[in-house]
């Protein structure tokens, strides 16, 4: 069942400079497991060792690979932007239709740094912050890639 929710990858259609092309395979990742209820979780607890998701994981490695990372740092990559994808999918997944209001949940003794931050632990959707988080994913792999050639 997990191996079907990642069905119907086209590497064909991605575009090609590796940056645009990470960017499009994450997306398309999220939108796969977001069309089925409970995926991320189901995906999360795990090991996937079927053709789907191989195939997702040797587009994405080839993609760094042929861009010019070492193989370990393609193979790693893949993971922190796979992680990722389960992550803030799951967490959406199961946002309960009513949550708690961040700017009063926190006490201010106890928790400074949250009640701080409060206004922008839940601002924005889902989707701001899985690209602000990519974002954050695809230039740190750009500096890797700088420093290694």
């Amino acid at each position: 069942m997990s191996d079907a929710i990642l069905a119907g990858l086209d590497a064909d259609a991605l575009p090609v400079p590796w940056e645009e092309r990470v960017r499009a395979l994450a997306r398309w990742c999220r939108r796969a497991i977001l069309a089925h209820r409970d995926a991320a979780r189901l995906i999360a607890g795990l090991a996937t060792t079927e053709t789907n998701t191989y195939r997702f994981a040797d587009t994405m490695i080839q993609t760094l690979l042929d861009a010019g990372f070492p193989p370990r740092t393609a193979a790693w990559a893949n993971w922190t932007v796979f992680y990722l994808i389960l992550g803030i999918t799951q967490e959406e997944q199961a946002q309960p239709a009513e949550a708690p209001d961040p700017a009063t949940a926190f006490d201010d003794a106890e928790f400074p740094a949250l009640r701080e931050a409060s206004a922008h632990i839940t601002a924005g959707t889902f989707d701001e912050r899985f690209e602000f988080a990519l974002d954050m994913q695809v230039t740190a792999l750009r500096a890797e890639l700088s420093r290694t050639e």
